[in-house]
Formats: C-alpha cells, structure tokens, sequence
C-alpha cells in the first residue's frame, strides 16, 4: 500500500501535466499549480487560459517514509462552465 501511494506521489507532476494538455488543448503546456510543499492548504484556485483551476483536498496521510502527503481533487472549469475532473496527492 505504501508503494501504491508513493508511486502516486511521485506522479503528481505528470498527472497534472496531462490534465493540463486534456482540458485546453495540446499547444497548452501549463497545468494546476503544483502544491509539493505548500504545506497542504485546503483549497488552491489558479486561473490558466479559457477557465480555472480548482484544488480542494479530501485527505491526509503519512506515508511510510514519514512524509505527509495531501490528496486533492483537481477541477478545470472553462468559462464556458464546463468542468473535468481528476485528482492527485502532493507532499505537504
């Protein structure tokens, strides 16, 4: 279990790269703001492009190497009020 969240940790950059280029297209490079190391706030919001990025947290935990870790839901929302989905876990 503790490799599976690791693993997931590990990814966060990536995952939210891909939401990124999925929501906005593929000239769009830019993704949510990473939150590692922001200390886990409950709530992030950054605009980027045609909408906004939404980030709430659902959870902590502390894995196995004894780092706290944050999961989050990740919203975009055009402004068109469509709204994708995805979620990630950062390092608090």
């Amino acid at each position: 279990m503790a490799l599976r969240r690791t693993a997931r940790a590990v990814t966060t950059t990536a995952v939210a790269g891909t939401l990124a280029l999925t929501f906005t297209g593929t000239a769009s490079a830019a993704a949510a703001t990473n939150l590692n190391w922001m200390g886990c706030p409950s709530s992030y919001t950054n605009n980027y492009g045609d909408g906004q990025f939404q980030q709430y947290r659902t959870s902590t935990y502390i894995a196995g190497n004894g780092l706290k870790h944050g999961t989050y839901d990740i919203y975009f929302v055009n402004w068109s009020g469509n709204r994708y989905q995805n979620s990630t876990d950062y390092f608090c």
